[in-house]
């Protein structure tokens, strides 16, 4: 009696499966309502903006070798016409997100602008 049961009870757990799988196809998925709204924004960000303020480290570059204070940092955001200054010093952890509109000043030992990157 129990193996004539083993055939039904399989096919009941595989319809009850594929029930599942037919209502989720019917529905819209949350990641298809999401995808249209996620490349609209996308191409936003992508297009250049005015009004957007980018790092341009190159012009600040004359400022390698000085020693780091505040008014230097102020100066060097200013000339690459970054939006904001992280300063690094040797052995500090740092986060891996790329900023545009960051200027980075890493020092050396001696608290000497050792580089000037945008990111």
């Amino acid at each position: 009696m129990i193996r004539k049961l083993i055939p039904v009870v399989l096919l009941a757990t595989l319809a009850a499966c594929s029930s599942g799988t037919q209502r989720t196809g019917d529905t819209p998925t949350p990641s298809s309502q999401s995808a249209p709204s996620a490349s609209a924004s996308g191409s936003q960000m992508g297009a250049p903006s005015s009004s957007r303020q980018v790092c341009d480290s190159q012009r600040v570059q004359n400022m390698l070798g000085q020693t780091y204070s505040e008014a230097v940092a102020q100066s060097a955001r200013n000339g690459s016409g970054s939006k904001s200054v992280r300063v690094l010093k040797p052995g500090q952890v740092m986060t891996m997100e790329y900023d545009e509109a960051r200027l980075n000043i890493i020092l050396n030992g001696s608290g000497a602008i050792e580089a000037l990157r945008c990111g």
